[in-house]
């Protein structure tokens, strides 16, 4: 497996290449520089990548060259690079064991403070530096009525057919985890970020002061107007997940997190075996696969040039995956898990559950609320403190 610094120095050599096409330009000078300074911004960007895998770093490879793409389109007319990011869309429904609560804590405080700083450093090596725009995409998957989940299951819980919204995040949750984010980015100076919502790249008249009440009214349509603008009825998802190995991937990332977020929601008993609920979760991220590619079609519209990140584990043909949390566990979006401070200084990441299990850890507050756990000091521990 290639390390992070192997994978900068393939990509130095990919940028100095290259440029042997215009070696008989008078521009071949600034090319050959414009392409250095690419593939530096490029690695530090892959410092910050996911590479929680065996062949994470192999994945990169594939995408070097349409990266370096990318980029170079920025720095050879010396424009700030720009990065987009569909992430942060709410706190997981699982309040019982995976997150603290409704709301952005210290692990969202941290991987904001993480992007940023990817974004400093390019502005080290390069001028104009570089923004990100996070896309909240949370709102894109609320509304995921079970009318359809009823349709293809003959037996079914009674409960299910009562709930409206299978991620069970109320679209006012969305809001003001989105307002909180931006509240958060602007008191810690992480001026390098921006956010955007669906809506601001969707042609929908709304007043021009976007509060909670127009959007949660409006959110319905929102979500309805990605789908008849980006939706495609011909699309067979099921052959995309045989097909496409990055489609694959997302589904599989989908069960994964739905069957944890999910579970105290829809517990297991009685009613529903263990079996039938996974099979449920299954049909749940097909729809979440289905309205993910409307939304990429969007945010493609939306954002042509920028440089694509991504929270998903991916080919890397296409998009760069991103590791959010730097720790060594694999919890790596902080919306899925909490935060913990070590005595010895170093964070980890983990279910909220997994802390709270542990004598040594303890609790924090932040403006009155509940932001991370914190080891308590070996003395301390020690004396039963």
């Amino acid at each position: 497996m290639k390390s992070i610094p192997e994978l900068a120095n393939f990509a130095t050599r990919a940028a100095v290449d290259r440029p042997k096409a215009f070696q008989n330009t008078p521009r071949h000078g600034a090319t050959l520089e414009a392409s250095e300074t690419s593939a530096r911004i490029l690695a530090i960007i892959f410092d910050y990548a996911l590479n929680k895998f065996d062949d994470s770093m192999e994945r990169f490879v594939a995408g070097v060259p349409k990266f370096l793409c990318v980029i170079d389109r920025f720095v050879k007319t010396g424009k700030q690079v720009e990065m987009c990011l569909p992430a942060f869309p709410f706190k997981s429904a699982n309040k019982v064991y995976k997150v603290l609560g409704t709301l952005p804590d210290k692990a969202e405080e941290l991987a904001l403070e993480r992007l940023n700083t990817m974004c400093t450093r390019i502005g080290g090596i390069y001028r104009p530096g570089a923004k990100l725009t996070i896309i909240s995409d949370g709102i894109v998957y609320n509304g995921l009525c079970c009318q359809p989940f009823m349709a293809v299951y003959r037996e079914r819980p009674a409960d299910l057919e009562s709930q409206k919204d299978l991620l069970c995040i109320p679209d006012r949750d969305t809001w003001a985890y989105g307002e909180a984010l931006r509240t958060l980015t602007a008191q810690k100076g992480f001026t390098h970020i921006t956010f955007s919502r669906l809506q601001d790249f969707m042609s929908f008249a709304i007043p021009e002061k976007l509060n909670e009440i127009v959007y949660v009214a409006n959110a319905t349509n929102f979500r309805r107007q990605l789908l008849n603008k980006y939706g495609k009825d011909d699309l067979d998802i099921d052959h995309e997940i045989a097909t496409n190995a990055d489609t694959l991937m997302t589904y599989c990332g989908y069960r994964r997190f739905l069957e944890s977020d999910l579970q105290h929601v829809f517990p297991t008993g009685k009613s529903r075996t263990s079996n039938g609920y996974k099979k449920n979760v299954k049909y749940l991220a097909k729809q979440m696969l289905i309205r993910g590619y409307a939304f990429a079609g969007a945010v493609k519209d939306a954002f042509p040039d920028h440089l694509r990140l991504s929270i998903h584990r991916s080919t890397g043909e296409h998009k760069v995956s991103m590791s959010l949390l730097n720790t060594k566990t694999g919890f790596t979006t902080p919306w899925h898990c909490s935060v913990a401070l070590m005595a010895d200084g170093e964070w980890t990441s983990a279910p909220m559950g997994d802390f709270k299990k542990e004598p040594r850890m303890e609790l924090v507050y932040e403006d009155g609320r509940p932001s991370h756990f914190q080891e308590r000091k070996r003395e301390l521990q020690a004396l039963g403190v």
